[in-house]
């Protein structure tokens, strides 16, 4: 539902943004990975909502790899060739730059629910909050002084960075594990193996900064 409602008002603010131009026609497009189901549905949800009677919004969506920089770059040609406003979408650590680069050079903006970007990318909108403040936040105000840091992207990377950082100057200590690269026909094994080893080293202060299957799997052990 979270998902829904803050991709409603992304598309708000584009509509808005269009209407002003008067234009009767809106065209939005997406581009998503296999198996994003819910966020599609999302995504449909979104123009139906606010599609009027005077603005209509047309959607053109592309299936495709994100990790694949040359399928993103077909997809994003073929959507600006279409005239669309903005496309909502997903990127990853292979294709990222491929994205920011179209999205600067061709003033398209790019909503995405995907990892935060660091510094100021002025065509990309984020939907996803950066938490490295609140989480260095929430670790002092509980006084965690001695923790694991599990995390699995590259947006769990950059935050550990900060996290280490601070530990530094807090005298603080950290133990960070990265289970991004953990093999699914053996990943319930390698999770509990990994709590025990935690456990057996009296690590019970775990910080889990993972995408939500990942984490569903590992609260699952």
């Amino acid at each position: 539902m979270e998902k829904i409602v803050n991709l409603s008002l992304s598309v708000l603010l584009v509509l808005w943004g269009c209407a002003l131009g008067g234009s009767p026609s809106v065209q939005i497009g997406g581009l998503f990975p296999r198996g994003a189901d819910q966020e599609y549905s999302a995504f449909r949800i979104g123009m139906v909502q606010f599609g009027t009677s005077e603005f209509r919004l047309t959607p053109h969506i592309d299936n495709l790899e994100v990790a694949n920089s040359f399928a993103v770059t077909n997809c994003f040609c073929s959507q600006f060739s279409r005239g669309v406003y903005a496309i909502f979408g997903f990127y990853d650590k292979k294709s990222v730059n491929t994205i920011t680069s179209f999205c600067g050079t061709l003033h398209v903006s790019f909503i995405t629910p995907s990892f935060p970007l660091d510094g100021n990318q002025q065509f990309i909108i984020q939907m996803r909050p950066d938490i490295k403040g609140p989480l260095l936040s929430l670790i002092e105000y509980y006084k965690w002084d001695k923790f694991a840091y599990l995390y699995d992207s590259d947006r769990g990377l950059t935050t550990l960075q900060v996290v280490l950082d601070t530990a530094a100057e807090r005298k603080w200590h950290v133990t960070a594990i990265n289970v991004g690269n953990l093999k699914d026909e053996r990943k319930d094994e390698a999770y509990r193996s990994l709590f025990q080893d935690l456990e057996n080293k009296k690590e019970r202060r775990v910080i889990l900064d993972c995408e939500q299957d990942k984490i569903k799997d590992i609260m699952e052990q």
